[in-house]
């Protein structure tokens, strides 16, 4: 039996509320719906969905540490047990959101069901009986409602996407309960997904994330070493919250393990790193310079305490050489969504760097390429791209758009 959307109601039903809330990286669409690509057969949707709930099996919202934090701090059995539930609750949020970010990377759209049709749907016994509903709609040649949310648009950097708690799940995705059977087998399948530990030399310890310079280290630093600049400013509570990690990379794109140097930087205040402080323009801002090992680094995370959004799916990196200084340019939080860096004027650089005028003098901009992908964890798990520079592929952004169950290679650099 066909499923019958009537596009008009439908149309009716959603709010402009209903669509500000979908406008957010921790946030699901409200109300019934399903995933839609024009062309796309079932089977093409039921990859997708399988590949997506795979690759972000690991993915873990941020309130997790509340368990432990209850117990540890007097509030014993019960504290843990509350936690666990606001945890439950929370982390069930957090999957729905990540679930429609990874299909709007794949190309996919949200779109609605009228609340009765989709009431009825829902409560059917098999999910099979759902899959049967969804099937007809998922690749039709125009969606049978209203778009939800579209495919990917780099909304953390255009401005639509914020960092932050998970919102209340309304309801979970028809296209998600469809699937559920062929995803937990998949998951079940693929195994738990850990972080690479480093395999360390007997007696060396691993190396610790690496601690930018406060105003008198910067006097003394080596100009011989690799220096990076980040400039973040906004709201002061934005500010003071936000941190961006950046990781090293192996020669041929791939995470580095371990070889003795220091593979991740946080430029903001997670590790206390700030240069300086003030206001410009009426803005909040906080300068930091971190000394860092020459290679490849990547943009990895964007760190709002205590939520992460792991740009798995598709960050942007450059390389730097010894000696050399690279200024990332002016990130803005913004309050209404997006981590927006413009390539501000390396003389915003120099006199930040003032107090070190060698290392100052060899400032730059970063050459960065985008696609690089990796493993997710986290809160959250999207991508992030420099708009105008190139991918690594020379074409497509390698993200989530292939159908399987590991990330693609990323190319050695030329």
């Amino acid at each position: 039996m066909k499923f019958k959307v009537v596009l008009g109601a439908t149309c009716a039903l959603f709010t402009t509320a209903a669509r500000a809330d979908a406008a957010s990286l921790t946030g699901s669409t409200p109300g019934y719906h399903y995933f839609w690509k024009a062309g796309a057969t079932i089977e093409d949707h039921d990859a997708a969905v399988v590949d997506c709930a795979v690759r972000l099996r690991a993915m873990v919202n941020g309130s997790d540490a509340m368990t432990a934090v209850t117990a540890a701090t007097g509030g014993g059995l019960a504290g843990a047990l509350i936690g666990g539930i606001i945890d439950s609750n929370e982390n069930r949020q957090g999957d729905a959101a990540n679930m429609e970010g990874c299909m709007a990377l794949k190309g996919w759209s949200v779109v609605g069901f009228p609340d009765a049709e989709g009431e009825a749907v829902r409560d059917l016994d098999d999910a099979s009986l759902i899959r049967e509903k969804v099937s007809p709609l998922v690749g039709s040649a125009a969606p049978a409602g209203p778009v939800l949310r579209g495919p990917f648009a780099n909304e953390l950097v255009e401005g639509a996407f914020v960092v932050e708690k998970a919102r209340d799940l309304d309801k979970l995705s028809l296209s998600v309960r469809a699937t559920k059977s062929a995803a937990d087998a998949a998951i079940d399948s693929a195994g738990e997904l850990k972080p690479s530990k480093p395999e360390l030399p007997k007696g060396v310890k691993a190396p610790k994330r690496i601690k930018g310079h406060n105003a008198k280290e910067l006097v003394a630093a080596d100009p011989q070493s690799a220096h990076i600049v980040l400039r973040l400013k906004g709201a002061k509570s934005r500010v003071n919250s936000t941190n961006i990690i950046l990781s090293r990379l192996a020669p041929d794109g791939s995470e580095v393990v371990y070889d003795g140097l220091a593979t991740t930087a946080a430029l903001g205040y997670l590790a206390g790193t700030r240069l300086a402080k003030g206001a410009v323009d009426g803005e909040t801002y906080a300068d930091f310079v971190v000394p860092v090992p020459a290679g490849r680094w990547k943009m990895a995370t964007i760190s709002v305490i205590p939520y992460d959004a792991d740009l798995c799916f598709g960050a942007p990196a450059f390389e730097i050489g010894d000696g050399e200084t690279v200024f990332l340019g002016e990130m803005t939080v913004r309050d209404g969504g997006g981590y927006p860096l413009d390539a501000a004027d390396l003389e915003t650089a120099r006199a930040i760097l003032a107090a070190n005028p060698t290392i100052a003098g060899r400032v730059r901009a970063p050459d960065w390429s985008n696609g690089f992908t990796s493993d997710c964890f986290g809160s959250y798990a999207y991508a992030y791209e420099i708009p105008g520079a190139p991918f690594i592929d020379g074409a497509a952004l390698m993200r989530a758009g292939s159908e399987v169950t590991s990330p693609p290679e990323n190319p050695a650099p030329q």
